[in-house]
């Protein structure tokens, strides 16, 4: 028979366990800046897709103002939740040259953004929830 103290113990551990997971998961609001007034829209070719838990990722490299390349991580939805909105895994590959529209910044000034949605140059259109 086990005893109580050891019972609470085992169980203490295991919601310990289950629960962290909970505390990696961050609020878009605190890493991007989603007022509308500040969105921002990017065209460029993308580098690499992440398409992976918990968010996929699509690096895009972006001509700055002086004409320098800046590669932007941008953050998308989990990867089941875009394949129901229609996005399928090969739908973006490197070389691609795509618009990114209304996506929300980094708050710390970092080439990162949230994905709203994106264009490639044939015109299929993918969104990602934000907007």
């Amino acid at each position: 028979m086990i005893s109580s103290a050891r019972a609470f113990l085992v169980s203490s551990v295991g919601v310990l366990c289950i629960s962290l997971p909970l505390f990696a998961h961050h609020s878009t609001g605190t890493v991007y800046d989603v007022s509308e007034d500040k969105e921002v829209s990017l065209v460029g070719t993308v580098t690499k897709v992440e398409w992976q838990n918990p968010h996929i990722h699509i690096y895009v490299d972006v001509k700055d103002n002086s004409g320098k390349v800046v590669n932007y991580a941008v953050e998308g939805g989990t990867p089941n939740s875009l394949y129901r909105r229609g996005w399928r895994k090969d739908d973006l590959m490197p070389g691609d040259v795509v618009t990114i529209a209304g996506a929300a910044p980094s708050r710390n000034g970092s080439p990162r953004v949230h994905l709203g949605s994106i264009t490639t140059a044939d015109g299929r259109e993918f969104f990602s929830g934000r907007n």
